[in-house]
């Protein structure tokens, strides 16, 4: 599966795609080693900590999460990932992730799995479409063919999400 990380990323973002399930805690460590840090956080230890993590090491990669969590206290003090701001970048990564669905190899459980933490954590956002109804009876073993409603739905969120940016919304 490609990663839905290129590297470029603020902290921030990286934080809510594992928050929202977009992204497990090995992404974490290859976002790392492809990011350029800017000066303000690149002797950090705990940025350097991930860099240097091996993400085949079970134990140490169960701890990236942690990491990045200091690294953003300790950057972003007022930053919550329960905010407007943090719902905004949640969409943002979400509506990434279903592009990924539609032009990559995704697992429908790999999109699936977003729903309930976005609904807990930003309250039934309207961004999240019908996607609730669309993931009934996913599991890690549905494949694309078994879910081509799945298809149908995200195309309908994208194209919901775009008429909205186009029209002044979010």
């Amino acid at each position: 599966m490609k990663s839905l990380l290129e590297g470029n990323e603020d902290p921030r973002s990286v934080l809510i795609a594992r928050e929202i399930g977009a992204i497990s805690d090995a992404d974490i460590i290859n976002w790392a080693n492809r990011h350029a840090a800017p000066q303000s956080y690149a002797e950090d230890i705990d940025y350097l900590w991930l860099v240097r993590c091996n993400s085949r090491n079970a134990t140490t990669l169960g701890r990236a999460h942690g990491h990045l969590r200091s690294l953003i206290k300790r950057l972003f003090p007022d930053f919550s990932d329960t905010s407007m701001e943090a719902s905004e970048i949640a969409r943002e990564m979400f509506l990434r992730r279903l592009r990924t669905y539609l032009k990559d190899d995704v697992d429908p459980f790999h999109v699936c799995r977003m729903v309930a933490p976005i609904e807990g954590r930003y309250e039934f956002p309207h961004w999240l479409g019908d996607l609730y109804s669309a993931c009934d009876w996913t599991d890690e073993h549905t494949t694309r063919e078994q879910a081509p409603h799945l298809r149908d739905a995200i195309q309908r969120i994208l194209a919901d999400n775009t008429e909205n940016l186009a029209n002044g919304g979010f």
